[in-house]
């Protein structure tokens, strides 16, 4: 110990050389890091998750059609407690069912639009965050439609709904004969059939590059689930999109309005912008429904999610999980209350009110509480609901199972190289500071290497305490960890400066910093190993929350404790260099 806390520094050219030596592997830990909290968020998410490769389980219980047409409404971003300001919300409870429902963690829009669609919560469908890219190969509200001989239609003011459930066209003979003629057979090919294959229990992401590209492609062989589909972000170009449709005849019409959303990230759900938004949104939805005969027609309004009040989704916090669920027209039953709703629940009901089969890769029920129904259509649907049901889960439970094996050998992998490399780690400091090239300080250390770490996690506690929900619109966790990482780089950049102030020389001064280096990128890099190991992929089911949040926030801890070590020594040497230069 006394050894370790020794205060004579070695030669100059040895702490420098030290200095050097943990700049290569703090250089090297943090770009393995970054990478690693780069990726995190796109390693969550599954082209091709079990249920999209298993057969669609249809029971058709057959039952009568209740109304001629459903519109769907996604207000995204809407919260339960603000809905109750917005008069033609209030007047459609008035006239059916005035109820709630559970969004499903993670609560972001993409996989809950998913959710509400196809039936499939983000844990069994693979979207898990907003940087899903690929279209979803699940059996959604409008594949049965379709297949019912019906017609759907939707309108937006944003682009993300047409693309996310894209399907693949019948194959035309220019796609196989042009390839053969010019020889680009590799080049040609823009199939989604790549992502798919016969087995069910393979539940590994294929995200790759190519697939990706193919689906993006101007000439992608793809075609929009929709009969019409009405993309419209102009100031009132929603209203004058609904209304068209309201005037149509598809007889399911999903209308997805972003603006609530925007106002919550700028804003807060909170806040008066929030609220004058949700307004708004309330008249344009007016406008846009003015057409429909609730005499013959339904009408389901719901959220994705709610806010914050500071604004932010993504975690499982009330104000964000729990969303309106109103219900209107023919079908409905007036007064009555869904029991325990959730998302998933909504694409079953919907089907119900058009007298057709449920999505085939769905886990929700039929909310027949809420619909004008005997008891014979009642029992169908929730006997259809069973069957359905149980066959996915098996489906589901079966691909959880192997994954577990896959999870195991991979964390047992990482476990053996984090131990091996905190052996070496340690091997190398005894090294060091047997040859004085890094001097452990006690007083030094216990003032600046708890700098970065208390100010890192006591920013990110105290803007998002832990939750997903501090993500921005369309951001990244690691991204938005940096900028935290990069504050508190600061606050311990300046402990060390004012720590490393009485020291006179070079080497005294830069065997202290390393010292520094090493306990601080041993701190960020334990825990950073130890979720590496731990949490591996595949990512069959999502991380809590707040495990969420601190994966991605210890792997950028490293990275952000190599860039502080680089910039104290640099500073060293500055310092060193103008002392020099003025003693002349």
């Amino acid at each position: 110990m006394k050894r370790l806390l020794k205060h004579d520094a070695a030669p100059t050219r040895h702490v420098v050389l030290a200095a050097v030596t943990l700049l290569v592997l703090g250089g090297i830990g943090a770009v393995r890091a970054g990478l690693a909290g780069r990726d995190f968020m796109f390693d969550l998410e599954q082209v091709t998750p079990a249920l999209a490769r298993a057969k669609p389980s249809l029971p058709d219980p057959q039952t009568p059609r209740l109304a001629r047409r459903v519109f769907v409404v996604i207000v995204d971003g809407l919260r339960l407690d603000k809905s109750y300001e917005l008069p033609f919300l209030d007047e459609l409870r008035r006239r059916g069912v005035d109820s709630e429902a559970q969004s499903h963690y993670p609560s972001w829009s993409r996989p809950n639009y998913v959710s509400i669609l196809a039936g499939v919560p983000p844990s069994a469908s693979g979207v898990r965050t907003n940087h899903h890219s690929t279209p979803v190969a699940l059996d959604s509200l409008m594949d049965r439609v379709r297949a019912a001989g019906l017609h759907a239609a939707m309108a937006t003011d944003y682009d993300v709904l047409p693309r996310l459930f894209l399907r693949p066209r019948a194959p035309r003979i220019t796609d196989v004969v042009a390839p053969m003629l010019t020889g680009t057979t590799k080049e040609a090919k823009v199939e989604t059939s790549d992502v798919e294959t016969n087995d069910v229990d393979d539940t590994d992401a294929v995200d790759d590059e190519e697939t990706v590209a193919a689906v993006r492609a101007p000439d992608a062989n793809l075609e929009s689930p929709f009969d019409d589909a009405r993309y419209a972000p102009w100031p009132g170009g929603f209203s004058e999109s609904g209304d068209a449709l309201a005037a149509g005849h598809a007889e399911l019409v999903v209308m997805l309005l972003g603006a609530v959303d925007a106002a919550g990230h700028a804003h807060g759900g909170a806040s008066e912008e929030y609220r004058d938004a949700s307004l708004i949104a309330d008249h344009a939805l007016a406008r846009a429904l003015a057409r429909i005969d609730l005499t013959q027609d339904a009408v389901i309004i719901t959220a994705d999610h709610g806010h914050t009040d500071r604004g932010g989704h993504g975690g499982i916090e009330p104000e964000v999980m729990t969303v309106p669920l109103i219900a209107a027209g023919a079908g409905i039953k007036k007064g009555s209350t869904a029991v325990d709703a959730h998302l998933i629940d909504i694409a079953p009901t919907v089907a119900t009110l058009l007298g057709i089969a449920a999505p085939g890769h769905g886990l929700g029920r039929t909310l027949v509480e809420i619909l004008a129904v005997d008891g014979a259509t009642s029992t169908a649907r929730q006997i259809a609901d069973l069957q359905r049901i149980a066959t996915n889960r098996a489906v589901v439970a079966r691909a959880e199972s192997n994954a577990a094996v896959d999870v195991l050998e991979n964390r047992a992998l990482r476990i053996s190289f984090v131990v091996g490399g905190g052996v070496m780690a340690l091997l190398l400091a005894l090294l060091l500071v047997r040859r004085r090239a890094v001097i452990f300080d006690a007083r030094l250390l216990l003032v600046s290497v708890p700098a970065f770490f208390v100010a890192y996690y006591a920013i990110i506690g105290a803007v998002g305490s832990f939750s997903p929900s501090l993500l921005p619109a369309q951001g990244h966790l690691a991204a938005t960890m940096a900028k935290y990482g990069l504050a508190a780089m600061v606050i311990q950049l300046a402990f060390n400066l004012w720590g490393l102030r009485r020291q006179q020389t070079l080497a005294e001064r830069l065997a202290r910093a390393n010292g520094i280096a090493w306990m601080g990128l041993m701190l960020a890099m334990i825990p950073a190993g130890l979720a590496w190991a731990f949490f591996p992929p595949p990512y069959i089911s999502v991380p809590p929350p707040m495990w969420l949040v601190l994966i991605p926030a210890v792997e950028v801890a490293v990275a952000c404790a190599a860039v502080d070590v680089a910039l104290t020594l640099m500073v060293e040497v500055i310092i060193f260099v103008a002392r020099a230069y003025y003693r002349r």
